[in-house]
């Protein structure tokens, strides 16, 4: 009697581990669902290998400054000496009088541009000048819809020169802005494409124009408009003169002598500047302005 109860102790534990084996190996293969009451639907998940991650771009890192091949050695290695590690920037500088540039950056995206913007907004104006669709004397009357709110200097429903208009635009009116891109918003793209700025894109509302542009694009437009390959010398030079003439120049204009043309702001910006028998065009952008003077004088000191 003993030995029967041994005996079928033994069979209910064998029968017992195939049967648990049997569970194991079934929930391997079982899917999960998971019952939400309050949003009324079944979220499934199987044990099975995931799907491949889907490919995302590389980040930009700013400690990963990369030089320009070509670019002048030492005038590359003060600029990133200046910059340094922690902000994100693009530089690039070029010697109109010789074959010397140096391009150095850290991050190679498109970047978010304001009053650098309007500079590809007056050379679309210069350029149909030039060709006759327009005349600095043409009067365009400025509608409702073009008026923002606090800006005083233009009236709806009165007309205003253009060449009064790009006074004012320059100046960082915006009515003045939106009377222009009504005019001639849409020339942009294909005019500052042929002086070279293949990167740019344009972002206009009727509260801000905007692009979204490169270090280098600025320098092409400048560099382009002061060696007259796409403006003829009279229009290009109507052109450098009103970014000489305005008031209000970018910090990186700052601490620099001689002749400036520049236009930007505190992230953006570009100046070509003749001193002491020196041409250059430097331009930049970055996503902090502490160092923008002392980067500019110290190009600056590469020409004295």
């Amino acid at each position: 009697m003993k030995n029967k109860v041994i005996i079928g102790s033994l069979i209910a534990t064998l029968f017992a581990f195939m049967l648990y084996t049997a569970n194991i190996k079934q929930l391997g293969h079982a899917s999960l669902q998971v019952i939400d009451h309050n949003r009324s639907s079944v979220v499934k998940r199987k044990n099975k290998k995931s799907k491949a991650e889907p490919k995302v771009a590389g980040m930009e890192y700013p400690s990963e400054v990369k030089v320009k091949k070509g670019s002048q050695a030492d005038w590359a290695k003060k600029i990133s000496q200046i910059m340094g590690k922690n902000d994100s920037y693009q530089v690039c500088l070029q010697d109109l009088n010789s074959p010397k540039f140096a391009q150095v950056a850290n991050t190679s995206k498109l970047h978010q541009a304001k009053v650098s913007s309007r500079l590809f907004l007056l050379v679309t104006i210069y350029y149909q000048e030039q060709h006759g669709n327009l005349s600095g004397h043409s009067a365009l009357k400025v509608k409702k819809a073009d008026r923002v709110k606090g800006e005083k200097m233009l009236s709806a429903g009165i007309a205003y020169s253009v060449t009064y208009l790009k006074q004012a635009m320059l100046q960082g009116n915006q009515t003045a802005t939106n009377v222009l891109m009504r005019k001639v918003g849409s020339k942009i793209a294909p005019v500052i494409k042929q002086m070279g700025a293949t990167d740019t894109s344009i972002k206009h509302t009727t509260t801000q124009l905007s692009s979204q542009t490169t270090a280098t694009d600025l320098a092409r437009i400048m560099v382009d408009l002061y060696q007259d390959k796409t403006l003829d010398r009279q229009h290009a030079n109507l052109a450098l003169g009103s970014l000489n003439s305005t008031k209000h120049k970018p910090k990186l204009a700052s601490g620099v002598n001689g002749t400036v043309y520049a236009i930007g702001d505190k992230k953006a910006a570009v100046i070509l500047v003749q001193s002491g028998g020196h041409t250059y065009c430097l331009s930049v952008w970055s996503d902090s302005a502490r160092k923008l003077t002392r980067l500019s004088k110290t190009v600056a000191d590469f020409f004295n």
